[in-house]
């Protein structure tokens, strides 16, 4: 077998969730008939995504391209979106998943070798919850744990909270809201799993000094971005990670940083107890050295992981071949689409999902789940004011 592959075909797929989340998954092609597969998911910024990749799909199809690099290359830039990152990651997902399914190999073998055969993970089920209200938000928690044995829930419960929206009068009730609907599920979980919340770094200095003793009080056990972080200042950021441990929970963050360089400043900061970045932003050899940083420096790992089966399926490749890894969040219950492009899905037992025994990342997507990603779709141009979409919400 040779190292590399001549390649034959690229393809962008579509899975239109709802009205705030399509999932884009990227699919290659070799001459040989062996097919690799990545996540391109970049909420926003699909029709960004849909050009590049028709542009590299007219690469593909009109030259001679052995591997990913030369398609890699077509792409880079010195300032790069998130969109383009997103694709940049999917190519390099796909050039790994393509080699280790021409090897007959699990993915995670080609990362260095699984140090565990299964994965501690929650459930983000934040972006599933129609129903917005406390009842709703426990009536859900209590199914995903019933269903997964998940080790904790996730849910960003502050949907129309932003410091710099909001004028005095609005916070207070806005924020009580969102801890009604934190309580509601602590209750809802009985102590069987811990709750984690996601700030999506709403709240200003004083704000997050606020929620932190508030969700404390709650019983929370993990506070994600409370504020913006990188605008706060080292001593300060020290100062809300000594709050999270004063009520016992883990000050979390690190989502949007891209490379090793922003990973370092990010830990000589002090401010976080443990990093879970991105795949689609890092790409995956270098999320793999941020992680395998983060670590060496005593700060615990995670990975952000709020998409579709494919990018959950490489994340826990990922996870499995790291020498340190704390827990994996897992997308669970948004949509039906993940069991029908995902069948048979993975192995779950004790808050654990299980590495792949498969070829790449354990399974192919059943495409009948799929459509074709066409430019000229239109996509909402705003996620404002709508529920569970995330920090725009």
């Amino acid at each position: 077998m040779t190292l590399t592959t001549t390649l034959s075909e690229l393809t962008l797929l579509r899975a239109d969730v709802s009205a705030k989340t399509t999932w884009l998954l990227l699919c290659l092609r070799d001459k040989a008939g062996n097919e690799g597969w990545g996540e391109a998911t970049s909420f926003g910024n699909e029709a960004e995504i849909f050009g590049m990749a028709a542009h590299l799909s007219d690469l593909v199809t009109s030259q001679d391209i052995r591997g990913v690099q030369p398609l890699l290359a077509a792409l880079r830039q010195t300032e790069i979106a998130p969109g383009r990152r997103a694709l940049l990651s999917a190519l390099e997902q796909a050039g790994l998943d393509l080699a280790a399914r021409r090897a007959d190999l699990p993915l995670v073998e080609i990362l260095g070798g699984a140090r565990r055969d299964a994965v501690p993970f929650y459930a983000n089920i934040n972006r599933g919850i129609s129903d917005r209200s406390p009842e709703g938000f426990a009536t859900r928690a209590r199914a995903m744990i019933d269903a997964t044995g998940a080790c904790a829930v996730k849910i960003a419960p502050f949907d129309g909270y932003h410091w710099a929206r909001l004028d005095w009068p609005e916070r207070r009730a806005v924020m009580e809201q969102g801890f009604a609907r934190v309580d509601a599920v602590r209750r809802a979980l009985q102590g069987e799993a811990d709750v984690f919340v996601d700030c999506h770094a709403r709240f200003d200095l004083q704000g997050a000094r606020m929620v932190i003793a508030e969700l404390c009080r709650i019983g929370v056990a993990w506070i994600e971005e409370p504020a913006d972080m990188h605008l706060i200042a080292p001593e300060d950021q020290r100062r809300l990670r000594a709050a999270c441990h004063s009520g016992g929970a883990r000050l979390t963050g690190g989502e949007h940083i891209t490379d090793c360089a922003g990973m370092a400043a990010l830990l000589a900061d002090g401010g976080h107890d443990v990093v879970l970045p991105d795949l689609r932003l890092t790409g995956v050899q270098e999320g793999v050295a941020m992680l395998r940083l983060a670590a060496a420096s005593g700060v615990a790992t995670s990975l952000h992981n709020p998409v579709s089966p494919v990018l959950d399926a490489v994340s826990v490749e990922v996870a499995a071949s790291l020498p340190a890894f704390l827990i994996l969040e897992r997308q669970i219950g948004e949509s039906e689409l993940s069991a029908r492009i995902r069948p048979e899905p993975a192995a779950l037992a004790n808050g654990r999902v299980s590495v792949a025994q498969s070829p790449g990342f354990g399974f192919t997507p059943d495409t009948s789940a799929l459509t074709t990603a066409d430019a000229a779709t239109p996509e909402l141009a705003s996620f404002t004011g709508t529920p569970g979409a995330g920090p725009d919400a």
